[in-house]
């Protein structure tokens, strides 16, 4: 009770102005609470907008893929692998061997060819010796029909000799080819083959990743095409490395699948339905060149990357143009490209070799030529002139065999031609008068009547 008292003595001393002055302390803690509100909101808002641009104005995406060089190999000889120096994800330089082909029946088949080569220079050696002979001959000793027949085995004997001499070449780029080597610098992958395998011409055998070829393809939404351009700085993330690699854009792809461009089974267009409201973004194949890749770094073809494309000194990018990027022209062949492509002419023979043109001098051209009188390009036989005195030429047996077409006979053709043309528009029901039609000459009215497609118009 005493307690009491005293509390309300002590309110009964205050006074009312005491009451009523403010106190300092609530006025600092309101201006606090203020100011962590204000700046906890322009944190929050700054926050927001970095990521709308780090999500929505900078290109990235997490839709990266490592890619590479797959070089597949098969041999282009048939035969029993009968050494496989390389083992299973083992590195290779470029020129090591791979496998080895039995090459005993290659090597019997360079032989057989050697052999060939020889026989034929002999027999060749032999008819240009004979036509050779028969050249120091007068023509009392030797006709001229007979050193055209030496002048032609010659020229045989030395096409069969160059035959052969082309079949050793075959046989030893086949014996060659028994040996099978890297074509680069890379990781034998997903090997199969083993010692005594029989190789089929064609059949994979050796698959080797390029190991200077790898190259990340980012796919970006064609909404962030805009931002992206060639040379522009990328930033590569690994999904199994915190290391950061850095590269640059090399190219944009010019062209995806398109869905609804495929037809159906009964040739009808194939047409997905889609919500109006509903728009998916295409997403781009963008390829980044990787500039650097440190030691410790594995890549591996088919990883997952995040690329980033971020401000940077732009790289200058070999073979791209911005003129020919914004109207690509297509590129004019040089003249040495298109003398090379152009066909042959018809009819014209190719230059003889050194030991074929001294047999083919005593020939005729018509025989060189191998019956170009036949092709398209052979020039037209030339007609000796007539002279003054000689009688005239009978004319052709068409010309002589031809009737004499009498005028009665031709009044007569051209009064039923007359009638017919009436008689022909009048299944047309063609009325009025009909201007009168130039009628074909009688050479052409002879042919039948398939004249008039060619008088009327």
């Amino acid at each position: 009770m005493a307690s009491i008292d005293q509390d309300a003595a002590v309110a009964a001393r205050t006074t009312p102005k005491e009451k009523s002055r403010p106190r300092t302390g609530a006025w600092a803690g309101a201006a606090l609470r203020f100011f962590a509100t204000f700046a906890v909101a322009a944190v929050a808002a700054a926050l927001g907008w970095y990521a709308w641009r780090a999500y929505m104005a900078t290109p990235w995406t997490r839709d990266g893929t490592v890619r590479a060089y797959v070089v597949t190999i098969a041999p282009q000889v048939a035969g029993q692998i009968v050494d496989l120096p390389v083992r299973d994800n083992a590195f290779v330089h470029k020129g090591d061997l791979l496998m080895q082909i039995d090459p005993a029946s290659y090597a019997i088949a360079v032989r057989q060819a050697e052999a060939g080569v020889s026989q034929a220079k002999a027999v060749a050696q032999n008819a240009e010796a004979e036509w050779a002979r028969r050249q120091k001959l007068n023509d009392l000793a030797v006709t001229l029909e007979e050193q055209q027949v030496y002048a032609s085995k010659s020229l045989s004997a030395n096409a069969q000799y160059q035959l052969a001499l082309a079949d050793l070449d075959n046989a030893r780029l086949n014996l060659q080819r028994t040996r099978i080597v890297s074509p680069a610098n890379g990781y034998v992958t997903n090997l199969q083959a083993r010692v005594g395998d029989y190789a089929n011409v064609g059949q994979r055998q050796v698959s080797v990743i390029d190991a200077d070829s790898y190259w990340v393809d980012a796919y970006f939404e064609e909404t962030f095409l805009e931002s992206i351009h060639d040379g522009d700085a990328a930033s590569v993330k690994l999904m199994g490395y915190p290391q950061v690699l850095q590269g640059y854009v090399q190219g944009v792809a010019r062209g995806i699948s398109v869905p609804n461009a495929a037809s159906s089974s009964s040739g009808l267009a194939t047409v997905n339905p889609i919500f109006t409201f509903v728009r998916l973004a295409q997403r781009v194949p963008v390829r980044i060149h990787l500039e650097s890749v440190p030691s410790d770094v594995r890549l591996v073809a088919g990883m997952t990357a995040t690329v980033e494309i971020g401000p940077g000194a732009a790289r200058k990018v070999e073979g791209a143009d911005p003129m020919s990027a914004k109207n690509p022209v297509a590129a004019v062949p040089s003249a040495a490209a298109a003398k090379m492509e152009a066909p042959p002419s018809a009819g014209v023979a190719p230059p003889l070799g050194p030991v074929e043109t001294g047999a083919a001098a005593i020939l005729p051209p018509l025989l060189i030529a191998g019956s170009a009188t036949s092709g398209a390009g052979a020039p037209p036989p030339t007609v000796p002139a007539p002279r003054a005195d000689a009688p005239a030429p009978p004319p052709p047996a068409a010309a002589r065999s031809a009737p004499q077409e009498s005028p009665a006979d031709a009044a007569r053709d051209e009064a039923s031609e007359v009638a017919s043309d009436e008689a022909f528009d009048r299944t047309l029901n063609i009325t009025g008068p009909v201007e009168p039609q130039s009628h074909a000459p009688r050479t052409l009215r002879r042919r039948g009547r398939g004249w008039r497609q060619h008088e009327r118009p």
